[in-house]
Parts: structure tokens; sequence; C-alpha cells
């Protein structure tokens, strides 16, 4: 892991504690919005990954970005539903706030840059 990206290592901690939040969701949710989730994290991962080595690096931190809203959307539904505890859900947005604002300082630093 490239700790020399605390966006990589913030979105690592994030989904690590997320896949263990949701493999005690209940099996109708798991499949569902657990697996969509899931899914999610790990393409934001892998999209932050790949943006660290890529010349079109625009590109992946807008669609990063889109995999941030995604994630919110998804978390909202959770606590809404009672799946996920009010606690858990302000961890998760909290986190996911701070992703956003460090791929709003990339975005802004690759425009300056």
């Amino acid at each position: 892991m490239n700790t020399n990206y605390p966006i990589i290592v913030k979105s690592y901690n994030l989904t690590i504690w997320y896949i263990k939040k949701i493999a005690k969701l209940p099996k109708n949710h798991r499949y569902t919005l657990g697996e969509k989730i899931q899914n999610s994290l790990l393409e934001l991962l892998l999209i932050l990954s790949d943006a660290i080595y890529s010349k079109n690096k625009k590109e992946l931190l807008t669609h990063a970005n889109r995999e941030i809203e995604r994630l919110r959307l998804l978390t909202r539904l959770l606590k809404d539903l009672s799946i996920l505890s009010k606690d858990n859900s302000k961890f998760v947005v909290s986190s996911l706030n701070e992703i956003g604002q460090m791929l709003g300082g990339w975005t802004k630093a690759l425009k300056n840059g």
C-alpha cells in the first residue's frame, strides 16, 4: 500500500472497517446493499491507486468522486432502514467527507500545477 498518499490510507482503512460491518448485515441486505457498498469501496480504492500512476488523473478523480457519492447514498439507505446505527453512519459519512476533501485538494492541485 502506498502510504505516501493519505487518501489511499484513509480509503483503505474505511474499506476494512466497512467490510467487517457488511459481514454482520442480515443476509437479505448483505447480498444486495452490502455487496454494492463493498464493490463501491473496492472500486474507489482501486481508482485512487490507479490515479497515482495515471497521466489522465482528472478523469479518474472524477470517477472516484462519483463512487464517494454512491457510498454516501448507500450508507444513508442503510441508516434509514435502521440497519446501520446512527453512530456508525456518522463515522462513515465523516470518513467519506474527509476523503472527498482530500480528493478535492488533489483535483485542485492538478488544475494549479
